[in-house]
């Protein structure tokens, strides 16, 4: 990574927080001119907003003051307060961003979400037009909301074990070494160490919503959404979620979205294996809709 991420960012001194009109504390990093174009990065399920330290690093590198970049942790993630098990959803998340995004006069937005947060860019753009510029999806598990669909899945078999491990470390009030250990199973080496922060600071609440489907209740996958979209889809050889099928049924209803699969990639197509190729397509996207 970028000198790990020019060391977090100066350890994410820019760090600011807001009270939503949601109830939810949220907290977030903004870089760049405040009358720069938006882009508000969305992290996945289990992750925060350290996670895009490296493709906030090199988006600076690039654009310098010519982007408003702003780092969300949602709600039950990273520095953001936590909330019940029935209001870890699509929409209860959307409802933050939208807040955050009015609160903040950053209308309209560039969206760019991972898995989850993918979940609700696509939601936001739904809901929420006014507030959304265009959006950009990576690997957004926008159909795991089918029951029968998420008991198959070998990603999500996974989770319960981690809610398992997680939830026990935090009632032991363990060490972030042992935190490093959990993630060692299911992390590259080089991030081991930033997702054990992030294991730390999260609500396996959050993923419980998950298993029971309940992250997807009232969400609708094949929303026709009137922005302009683009879906990264990781490799289906390795681990996409996103799956070619699910890319023909998405633009079934988005025929002008724009998807691309990203050879190689695994989940975490932003991460350091095949962060250049998303780096590639994430800055066209910015050149195209900023």
């Amino acid at each position: 990574m970028m000198a790990a991420a020019v060391t977090w960012l100066r350890s994410a001194s820019m760090a600011s927080s807001v009270l939503l009109s949601t109830g939810i504390n949220c907290v977030f990093d903004r870089y760049g001119d405040g009358g720069a174009p938006v882009l508000i990065l969305l992290h996945g399920l289990s992750g925060n907003r350290e996670g895009y330290a490296d493709v906030v690093a090199r988006l600076i590198a690039t654009h310098g003051s010519q982007l408003n970049i702003v780092n969300v942790d949602m709600r039950g993630h990273g520095e953001s307060s936590r909330t019940t098990l029935n209001r870890y959803t699509a929409h209860g998340y959307t409802d933050d961003i939208a807040a955050l995004i009015t609160h903040l006069d950053l209308a309209p937005a560039l969206i760019a979400g991972h898995s989850l947060g993918g979940v609700v860019a696509a939601s936001l753009a739904a809901a929420h037009p006014g507030l959304v510029r265009a959006v950009f999806l990576e690997d957004p598990p926008l159909f795991e909301g089918d029951d029968e669909r998420r008991a198959a899945s070998p990603v999500a078999s996974f989770f319960p074990i981690l809610v398992g491990a997680v939830t026990q470390l935090h009632a032991e009030q363990a060490p972030i070494e042992a935190y490093e250990q959990v993630a060692a199973t299911h992390t590259p080496p080089s991030e081991v160490a930033a997702r054990a922060r992030s294991l730390q600071r999260w609500d396996p609440v959050t993923m419980q919503a998950a298993i029971e489907g309940i992250v997807w209740k009232g969400f609708d996958p094949v929303a026709a959404l009137s922005c302009p979209v683009t879906a990264l889809c990781a490799d289906p050889n390795i681990g996409a979620v996103f799956s070619p099928a699910d890319a023909d049924a998405f633009l079934a209803a988005n025929s002008h979205a724009t998807v691309a699969e990203v050879p190689g990639a695994s989940h975490s197509i932003h991460g350091a294996a095949t962060s250049d190729a998303y780096l590639v397509h994430l800055d066209a996207f910015i050149s195209a809709h900023a």
